[in-house]
């Protein structure tokens, strides 16, 4: 056999392949029908065929043992950044915790021995004066003056003008392609099986819509003056002792006495230096200038008194 009849008909004679009987020529080294190597009787046919159909995938997309690598870097990439991502934002809820926890523990009522120097009122009063007011309404009230009226939107109603069309994305069935699976006869064969797969996408379809206004609904409106008791102004008075002492406001026929407020304060000696706290009622009735105690408080305010 010549050089060039060598390489067209290859070295050696053609062989018949163990799988599905196809002859190929002495340059093949798989068969060129069903894929399997030459001299490969330690596997099934349809082993052959999925490793053939897995090559032709491959070849078919131009990826392969490097391109999956490329693309399981790729993918470990994400991940490793993404777990990055969710470590920064743990860290920052913990600190945001953690600040929340200290800034709790710091507010918490604490025990402390106290020696009061000093105990305060304050009070207050408003005084409420009956003063001719402008105002508008929808209705008149009893013993107002009316002024005038006006035609006003009082309130919109939805009012249907039409229809008009819009354009909108819809998830759907576009096609189908065809996959390929393999059932196990039992009898250590396989049946290749051809299942139809829907293929989804996004459709531009239109659609009809109503369209609305807002329709002004009018009413009358009633503008008038009328007699109420207003704010006035507030009048406070300080003092010690146990027993608050009220401001006297000078009322006029036309003025009133309306809200009563008091707060306490002492001021304590606590670990030498000196701090004023606020108190309810109850505990500054307790307390007296000189003496010493032992009590639950907060930065402003001595809640009890430790028994």
């Amino acid at each position: 056999m010549s050089a060039e009849e060598s390489q067209t008909k290859g070295k050696g004679a053609d062989w018949l392949c163990d799988h599905c009987g196809n002859y190929n020529s002495a340059l093949n080294t798989r068969c060129s029908s069903c894929g399997a190597e030459r001299g490969a009787k330690d596997k099934g046919y349809f082993d052959v065929r999925k490793e053939q159909d897995a090559r032709n995938a491959r070849n078919a997309s131009g990826t392969g043992t490097a391109a999956d690598g490329q693309k399981g870097g790729q993918g470990n990439r994400k991940r490793g950044h993404s777990f990055g991502a969710w470590k920064i934002v743990l860290i920052g809820m913990l600190v945001i915790a953690a600040i929340i926890g200290l800034t709790a523990i710091i507010a918490m009522p604490k025990k402390r021995t106290v020696t009061v120097r000093d105990m305060t009122w304050k009070t207050s009063v408003d005084v409420e004066k009956y003063i001719l007011c402008d105002e508008d309404d929808w209705e008149l009230p009893e013993g107002a003056t009316l002024k005038t009226t006006k035609q006003e939107v009082h309130h919109t109603e939805q009012e249907y003008v039409g229809e008009r069309e819009e354009t909108y994305d819809s998830y759907e069935v576009i096609g189908s392609h065809v996959e390929y699976s393999y059932e196990d006869n039992g009898d250590g064969t396989f049946s290749e099986v051809a299942n139809d797969v829907d293929d989804y996408g996004y459709v531009t379809r239109t659609r009809s819509v109503p369209v609305y206004r807002d329709k002004p609904i009018y009413r009358t409106k009633y503008y008038y003056t009328i007699w109420r008791w207003k704010y006035d102004r507030t009048e406070t008075a300080e003092g010690g002792g146990k027993t608050p002492e009220y401001p006297d406001p000078q009322l006029t026929d036309k003025e009133r006495l309306r809200k009563k407020s008091v707060e306490y304060e002492v001021t304590c000696e606590v670990k030498d230096k000196e701090k004023t706290y606020k108190v309810e009622k109850s505990i500054y009735d307790k307390l007296d200038i000189g003496e010493t105690y032992k009590v639950k408080a907060d930065s402003e305010e001595i809640v009890s008194i430790i028994e």
